[in-house]
């Protein structure tokens, strides 16, 4: 039904054509209705031929005498001659190619939209100066592009004309990317702007968190110091010229130096408020991204985004799963800036932006294989085609804006600001494959654990000495300097990551030999983690992370020590760590624990776990071998564990009878650790009354 128009300029109608039917209010604006197919055009599938009658009966008398509906007319045209470009990308997208076989090349050649005389690559990254988009090779796209240009002409045609007025932003409007930030909402740009703190302030901390000897947070290189700094003096020139996105990046510089000081220890100008402000600064960070819009490719958009998620990575309280999907937007917007494309392909770059693009990229698949491992989920661009290279190792003072050619990459032994991102880096892509291979619906090959593991392996003997801990003194490196939390964080993830990749073939390497590597890699790296638990301060219990990979590697030494109780070893070749050994390092656990209460509540839930489980094993120590095989009867159980058993008696295990008890299926060790998971977090930690 045509649209009634009630303006007092409207066309008068004839009264053959007035309606007796009640007017009804309507639920959109004029602009969207004229854009969307009517309902009919929608059933018949006819949308792209739709066309409302109301914009024809409009005069061109009126349209002279009112700029404003001729704008919306023009405008309409062009909104109309966009949706038919965009319906035609979709059916090309859709239509069906030559089934002659796969990565042969000739699926685009045999589509309805066949280009044969086309110059265009296959796929291009298209970068000037505001902009760095990912295209695929489709001359349909130049034409939206153009059609976009001649909106843009068409737009400031109209604001020269005084009768013009154009839409206004509704500031709390939420669309596509933003969705995935919650609750929040989009705020004007100035509220933006009176957030910020004052001049000298920002100068502080921006001071601070370039300080990268002494900023207790480890941060990725990815921001070009010089080039920053005269961005951050333009900035305060004219606050109001300056990108949303740049000031989403301001904003979570600010976030991450709130974080380090709520952490770390608070300065006297920020005592009783740095936990508040990081709140705020990361609020704003989110607005800014909202508003600016992570999918208008806008410069600093990857970074803005990766240093939000270092910002998430390092809270204390468990987000894993939120990092993860945040991490999945990072990396699909890395794609879509072209991130993944090494700058070499297109010699226009400038050496100091494509290296810094390769930074910027190495630094999100880091984030990727982190977030996975982290969450245990599958990682996103495993199955990406990237050919972007690793970043040169040298030191940033080497890089500047009037570079011709970059220069020679310095020895990996050498220690620069992008050296740790690098071992890193290669560290979580073997993490990954870890996470992978959890997450294999039919599960792999013990060859393909064998691989990563030896992959895993060589990767950590490669770290140099300035990055590896003291095989014996873990409060100092390999090369004697005291241990920083960047050293003790590679160390955790790559024994955490033998746990996570051997600790399903614990039962079976006591019985067949085959499996023997698994069983001494996973207790090995069970008990030095827990040694690790000796030099942490104890800040650390406060995080959500370490309690989970502390927890989880007393438990898997609980279980060797049950295995070991139940049935004698049968394999010819013993584990090379005694019962003793294990009991000893599970004591000094508990008493660790117990010192941790004081931190906060959740290591008084852990510590009643625990040392009611080394009780029973310590009762049973004194009075049989714990090598030797005894009937059995539930004692306690877990969730998903499949009612795991152990020895009849033991009522010291703990006082709460009502969540123990245990199965004879623990030899089997068919574990939930999902499930297993859940109950590390300590979901099942509370006491029941």
């Amino acid at each position: 039904m045509p649209i009634q128009d009630k303006s007092p300029n409207s066309v008068p109608r004839k009264k053959a054509y007035k309606s007796s039917r009640r007017n009804r209010v309507p639920l959109s604006c004029e602009p969207c209705r004229a854009r969307k197919p009517c309902h009919n055009c929608t059933v018949r599938d006819e949308r792209a031929s739709c066309k409302y009658e109301s914009p024809k009966n409009i005069s061109a008398t009126e349209l002279q005498h009112h700029p404003s509906k001729r704008g919306n007319s023009m405008q309409q045209r062009i909104n109309h001659l966009e949706d038919l470009v965009k319906n035609l990308i979709s059916q090309h997208q859709q239509a069906p190619v030559s089934t002659g076989g796969a990565g042969t090349g000739s699926s685009m050649e045999t589509s309805v939209f066949k280009a044969s005389d086309s110059t265009h690559s296959p796929s291009k990254k298209v970068i000037d100066g505001a902009y760095s988009v990912y295209k695929g090779g489709d001359d349909w796209y130049d034409v939206l592009q153009e059609i976009n240009n001649l909106k843009q002409v068409w737009n400031e045609s109209q604001g020269d004309q005084p009768g013009y007025n154009a839409a206004p932003t509704l500031p709390n409007m939420a669309d596509g990317s933003s969705l995935l930030f919650g609750q929040v909402q989009r705020i004007d740009k100035i509220e933006l702007l009176t957030t910020l703190p004052p001049k000298h302030q920002v100068d502080k901390l921006i001071h601070h968190f370039f300080d990268r000897e002494n900023f207790p947070i480890p941060i990725v290189p990815i921001l070009h110091e010089p080039t920053f700094m005269r961005e951050y003096a333009e900035h305060w020139k004219d606050p109001t010229k300056t990108s949303v996105i740049w000031l989403g990046l301001l904003f979570s510089i600010l976030s991450i130096n709130m974080l380090a000081y709520q952490q770390f220890g608070e300065p006297l100008d920020y005592e009783g408020r740095s936990e508040s402000l990081f709140q705020l600064y990361r609020l704003r960070t989110a607005q800014c991204l909202i508003v600016g819009d992570i999918a208008k490719c806008l410069p600093y958009t990857i970074e803005t985004l990766r240093l939000n998620a270092t910002a998430e990575l390092n809270r204390k309280d468990d987000n894993s799963r939120g990092l993860w999907i945040m991490t999945a937007v990072l990396v699909r917007a890395a794609i879509n800036m072209g991130y993944h494309r090494d700058p070499s392909q297109l010699p226009s770059i400038p050496p100091l932006q494509a290296e810094y693009r390769r930074r910027v990229w190495i630094a999100v698949s880091e984030m990727d294989d982190m977030a996975s491992f982290v969450a245990g989920f599958p990682r996103m661009i495993s199955s990406v085609y990237a050919d972007t290279v690793e970043p040169r190792n040298v030191h940033d003072w080497e890089l500047s804006d009037d570079l011709t050619v970059l220069p020679p990459s310095r020895p990996m032994t050498e220690a620069t600001a992008v050296s740790y991102l690098i071992f890193k880096t290669r560290l979580f892509q073997a993490l990954g494959r870890i996470t992978d291979f959890n997450n294999t619906p039919t599960g792999g090959s013990y060859e393909q654990v064998l691989d990563i593991d030896s992959n895993l392996s060589r990767l950590y003997n490669d770290l140099p000495e300035e990055l590896r801990l003291h095989s014996e003194r873990w409060g100092c490196t390999a090369s004697g300097k005291k241990a920083t939390g960047s050293n003790m964080q590679l160390e955790l993830l790559y024994h955490q990551g033998m746990c996570q990749l051997h600790r399903r073939f614990i039962t079976k390497g006591r019985t067949n030999p085959q499996y023997n590597h698994s069983r001494d890699r996973c207790i090995s790296s069970a008990l030095a983690i827990l040694e690790f638990q000796q030099f942490m301060e104890p800040f650390w219990y406060d995080f959500s992370r370490a309690r989970k990979v502390l927890t989880l590697s007393a438990m898997i030494l609980f279980l060797e020590l049950e295995c070991r109780r139940r049935t004698p070893d049968l394999n010819s070749v013993s584990s090379s760590n005694s019962s003793d050994d294990i009991l000893q390092a599970l004591n000094t656990c508990c008493v660790l624990w117990e010192k941790a209460q004081s931190v906060c509540d959740d290591p008084q839930k852990i510590f009643k776990i625990l040392s009611g489980m080394l009780s029973s094993f310590q009762a049973s120590a004194t009075s049989s071998s714990l090598s030797q095989p005894e009937t059995t009867s539930p004692l306690f159980e877990f969730p998903g564990m499949m009612n795991l058993s152990l020895q009849h008696g033991h009522d010291t295990f703990s006082e709460d009878k009502d969540w123990l008890s245990v199965s004879n299926e623990m030899i089997e060790m068919n574990i939930d650790w999902a499930s297993w998971d859940a109950f590390i977090e300590g979901a099942i930690f509370e006491n029941r009354d």
